[in-house]
């Protein structure tokens, strides 16, 4: 299972982080590091702070977005402070343990990390199903970067090595891929701006309502695939 656990950093800043990012991980059995546009990467620095990590260093995948990263994954957990304005369901370290252990028996998963500085974006949040929020001092709440990597990975290994330790809350659901799931929204957004309901030059913020509307629902794969084909045949009437 911990080979189909993902950590995906966004747009990380120091390289330090990312070395330490890497030896939480192993601590934790964790071997898959994707890193999407690191401001500064390969790094002396990166492999200095990995402390004998430096395997999952060099065997980092480098992307250039959040949807190549995630693309083939059925379930992304985003690590965020705060909700920002797309407000994702949210979980307790446990439980986005959970959910992430019983999807990764069968299919790839990530827990995404953003940049220091501001966190992740809006934009990075919509290849997310869920959000999940570390509790810590009301006063003064901020994680360092590898600090968080290392809590939520180690809740990870509670799982693994005690199954029952929580529920099982995704094992009777099948999840679609974050591709299939983008593969949906474009179908949608090309069926709307046909039927006039949102413009064709502006169709922002309606599409990141809709998203937020269809990640509360938590579509399985077959729910995905119904939703599909109804949009499917509008189209084509349009058309």
């Amino acid at each position: 299972m911990l080979k189909n656990i993902r950590v995906i950093l966004v747009r990380t800043y120091h390289p330090g982080n990312i070395g330490s990012a890497a030896r939480a991980m192993k601590t934790m059995g964790l071997k898959d590091l994707v890193l999407v546009n690191p401001v500064d990467f390969p790094s002396e620095e990166a492999v200095k702070m990995s402390a004998g990590a430096e395997n999952i260093i060099n065997n980092a995948t480098l992307c250039k977005t959040v949807y190549e990263a995630t693309k083939d994954c059925v379930l992304v957990i985003a690590s965020t402070a705060r909700s920002r304005g797309f407000d994702l369901p949210e979980l307790t370290p446990e439980e986005s343990a959970d959910y992430l252990v019983s999807s990764a028996t069968k299919n790839k998963v990530a827990l995404m990390f953003g940049p220091e500085r501001m966190g992740l974006s809006n934009d990075d949040l919509e290849y997310a199903k869920y959000r999940v929020t570390i509790p810590a001092n009301p006063e003064y709440s901020s994680l360092n970067l590898a600090s968080a990597v290392q809590i939520l990975c180690y809740e990870v290994f509670k799982k693994v090595n005690n199954p029952e330790l929580f529920g099982n809350m995704e094992k009777q659901r099948e999840f679609p891929l974050v591709e299939q799931v983008e593969q949906y929204y474009s179908l949608l957004e090309d069926v709307l701006k046909e039927s006039g309901f949102i413009m064709k030059k502006h169709p922002g913020k309606i599409m990141q309502k809709l998203r937020v509307i269809f990640s509360r629902a938590q579509l399985d794969k077959t729910e995905l695939n119904i939703l599909h084909g109804i949009f499917a045949s509008f189209y084509k009437k349009f058309k």
